[in-house]
């Protein structure tokens, strides 16, 4: 109705007239002798008593919000304010659309939920610890979790210690080892057992981390890491 741009007619009519050209009363209202009717082509005929457009097309575009409505610059301004607010989303979720992109959020949500809970159930699994010549020495698997920060847990939990974590990302193989108050270094350990799983790295003598990409391998990384750590601590 707005578009189709409907010229407006206002007049002043006795009641009865006005209720024969079939205005529209409302409901509890109460009207004198004469009565203020709007008509806008043939959709609408009304009394009313408040100001109007001269032409529907003056409106433009019109929203209903809650139980009103914005309209013209306003309803404009409107959905400029609604623009904005949808590219921030986009580019808060990474995707032109938005729907996918939540769904994708949604779906990470979900596996980092699954993951944080295996990761607190492997944490109160206890991890394979020995005694080398004073120094606590943990080298093993494990299947969740961040074993960067284990490894820092470790050493902030240890006065000597010298532990390699290993752990499988996807088809990945992941090394972090840490080292405190023990005479070995971390980068050597690591750049000495990263190659049996077709990687490399290194890092401080204190702190190092590797990444591989044959996990098929993990198990004989870990009895190497094991072997390596006891020579030189021996």
């Amino acid at each position: 109705m707005i578009a189709r741009g409907l010229k407006g007619s206002v007049e002043e009519l006795p009641i009865e007239k006005a209720k024969t050209k079939g205005a529209i009363t409302m409901f509890g209202e109460k009207y004198g002798d004469s009565v203020r009717v709007v008509e806008f082509g043939d959709v609408s005929v009304e009394f009313c008593g408040g100001t109007h457009v001269q032409n529907t097309g003056e409106i433009g575009s019109f929203y209903i919000t809650k139980e009103s409505a914005v309209v013209g610059l306003s309803a404009i301004a409107y959905v400029q304010d609604a623009m904005k607010k949808l590219s921030a989303v986009e580019a808060e979720v990474k995707n032109k659309d938005i729907i996918e992109g939540i769904s994708k959020l949604k779906k990470q949500i979900k596996d980092l939920k699954t993951e944080l809970k295996v990761a607190h159930e492997n944490v109160a699994t206890p991890l394979e610890e020995l005694d080398i010549n004073g120094v606590k020495v943990i080298v093993d698997i494990v299947e969740n979790g961040d074993i960067k920060k284990l490894v820092d847990d470790m050493k902030n939990g240890h006065d000597k210690i010298a532990t390699l974590l290993l752990q499988v990302k996807g088809d990945k193989v992941m090394l972090v080892s840490g080292i405190k108050n023990a005479d070995a270094k971390a980068g050597d350990w690591i750049k000495t057992i990263a190659p049996i799983v077709g990687g490399g790295g290194g890092g401080r003598p204190d702190f190092a981390q590797a990444g591989g990409k044959d996990a098929s391998k993990i198990k004989e990384a870990k009895i190497a890491a094991l072997e390596y750590i006891k020579s030189v601590l021996n």
